[in-house]
C-alpha cells in the first residue's frame, strides 16, 4: 500500500520532527492535507518550522490538533487524546467522505499520544459517516531506516502488513540537507563556501599520516604543533624552516610553492584544524561525487540573539533519509579528546535530533579510550550511529566513512 499517496496524512508531532518530515516527503500527495497532532510543547516553533519546510517544497494544506500536556491529569489522558483525534477525523470525513487514502504516522510524540491516535484511526467506525477510505498506519524505525505499515484496502475489513526501506520510498519531493536542519534550527549560518581552500596542500598534509609507525607519528605530532604555533605567531621564516628541515615534500621550494595568495591566509591555514578540515572535506566531496552521500555542508553555526555562538558543527552530510554530524580536531591526547564527546553528541542533537549519525575524527594514535568513554556515557545505546576515527585510520579514512554512511559495522563488539 506504500505505492499510493495519502489524501490526508495525520502525524503525531514529538520533539524529533525528522520522521514526520520523511512522511511528509514520501506519503502525502500534492494538494493533499497534513494534520499534526501536537502537544503544548510542539504546537509552536517545531510545528511552524516543520510546516514552513514542507510548504516550501510541496503544495499541501496544514492543520493541527493540540493536546494540553501541561501536567494536569484532567487535561492529558487517553480519553482527551481520543476525543480530540476522533473529532478531527469526523470533521475531515464529513467534509470529504470520498477520501481515497487516509494515513497516520505515529512515530513521534509521547507513547500515550501515539498509541491512542493509532487505536482511534484503526478502529474508527467509518461506515456511520458513509465513508470507506483505505487506511495506512505507518511507523518509521530510524535506526533500521525502515517504514512499517499496516494497511486496509477499500471495502476490506482486515489489515495486512508490509514494510519498505526508506530509501526505496517514492518521494513527492526530494529532501535536502538544509530541509532537515531547518526543522531543528530556524536561523543558522554556513560560514564557508564548502570548498577546500587549498585542496592540493591539504591532500599532501593528510597523506603524511597514512601508514606510519608510532615513532614517525610522534615526530609528525611535534611538527604540526610547531606549525600551529608559528602560524599563530605569524612567522613565515619558521614555517619555511620546518618544511625544509623535515623534507616533507621533495619539490618544496619555499613558502610561495604552498599555493596561498596572501600571508594571512597561510597563517590561518596552519592555526587550529583548517588543514585537517580541508582534508576531510575533500574526502566527503569525493563520496558525494560517487553518490555515497547526497550533500555535505561545512561549518554550520547557530548564534544566539546577542550574536554569541550557541553551537557549531564542522560538517553535516546527508544520505536519504539520514543526517550525519562530523566533528574534526587536531587533538592528539585521548584524555583531552574525551572531553569533547558529550559536546559532539549534543551538537548532533541540536542539528538533527537523536537519530543523527555522529563521527569524531582526531589525531589520537589510539582511539580505544575514546570508544570506551563513549560507551560509558551512552551505555552502548547508539553505537551503530557513531564512528570514532584516529591517526591509524587515515590510510583507510575514506573507506571507513563510506562504510559508515552505508550502515556498515562500526565498533567491534
Amino acid at each position: 500500500m506504500l505505492d499510493k499517496k495519502a489524501d490526508v496524512l495525520f502525524l503525531v508531532m514529538g520533539g524529533n520532527p525528522f520522521p514526520n518530515l520523511i512522511s511528509a516527503a514520501t506519503r502525502v500527495k500534492e494538494n493533499g492535507r497534513i494534520i499534526c497532532i501536537c502537544s503544548k510543547k510542539t504546537e509552536n516553533d517545531l510545528y511552524e518550522n516543520f510546516k514552513r519546510t514542507v510548504q516550501s517544497n510541496l503544495v499541501v494544506d496544514f492543520d493541527k490538533i493540540t493536546i494540553d500536556d501541561t501536567g494536569l491529569k484532567t487535561y492529558f489522558n487517553r480519553d482527551t487524546v481520543k476525543e480530540k483525534v476522533a473529532g478531527k477525523l469526523k470533521n475531515e470525513l464529513s467534509s470529504n467522505p470520498s477520501i481515497g487514502l487516509l494515513e497516520l504516522n505515529y512515530t513521534g510524540g509521547t507513547k500515550l499520544m501515539s498509541t491512542t491516535s493509532y487505536e482511534v484511526i484503526k478502529n474508527y467506525d467509518y461506515s456511520r459517516l458513509k465513508a470507506d477510505p483505505a487506511i495506512n498506519l505507518t511507523y518509521i524505525d530510524p535506526e533500521k531506516e525502515v517504514m512499517y505499515c499496516e494497511f486496509k484496502e477499500k471495502r476490506q475489513e482486515n489489515y495486512k502488513f508490509c514494510c519498505e526501506t526508506l530509501c526505496k520510498l517514492k518521494p513527492t519531493f526530494e529532501l535536502n540537507i538544509k530541509d532537515v536542519i531547518s526543522i531543528y534550527v530556524e536561523n543558522y549560518n554556513i560560514s564557508t563556501k564548502g570548498e577546500p581552500e587549498n585542496s592540493e596542500l591539504s591532500k599532501r598534509l593528510g597523506s603524511l599520516w597514512c601508514n606510519i609507525e608510532k615513532e614517525l607519528y610522534d615526530d609528525r605530532i611535534e611538527l604540526f604543533r610547531k606549525l600551529y604555533y608559528f602560524g599563530k605567531e605569524k612567522s613565515l621564516e619558521e614555517i619555511d624552516k620546518l618544511f625544509l628541515e623535515k623534507k616533507l615534500f621533495p619539490d618544496y621550494t619555499g613558502i610561495d610553492s604552498l599555493g596561498f595568495k596572501g600571508k594571512n591566509r597561510l597563517f590561518k591555514y596552519f592555526e587550529k584544524t583548517k588543514w585537517l578540515e580541508d582534508y576531510i572535506l575533500m574526502i566527503l566531496l569525493e563520496l558525494k561525487e560517487e553518490g555515497v552521500i547526497e550533500d555535505v555542508l561545512a561549518n554550520i553555526e547557530k548564534k544566539m540573539e546577542k550574536g554569541t555562538l550557541e553551537f557549531e558543527v564542522d560538517f553535516a552530510a546527508y544520505r536519504k533519509y539520514k543526517l550525519y554530524a562530523i566533528s574534526v580536531t587536531s587533538i592528539d591526547n585521548p584524555n583531552i579528546a574525551k572531553g569533547k564527546l558529550y559536546e559532539i553528541k549534543q551538537r548532533a542533537r541540536n542539528l538533527a535530533g537523536d537519530e543523527a549519525g555522529i563521527c569524531y575524527i582526531s589525531l589520537c594514535w589510539d582511539t580505544a579510550e575514546l570508544e570506551k568513554e563513549y560507551r560509558n556515557i551512552w551505555d552502548r545505546e547508539s553505537l551503530k550511529n557513531s564512528l570514532i576515527l584516529g591517526a591509524q585510520d587515515f590510510h583507510i579514512l575514506k573507506d571507513k566513512l563510506r562504510n559508515w554512511f552505508k550502515g556498515g559495522e562500526i565498533f567491534d563488539t
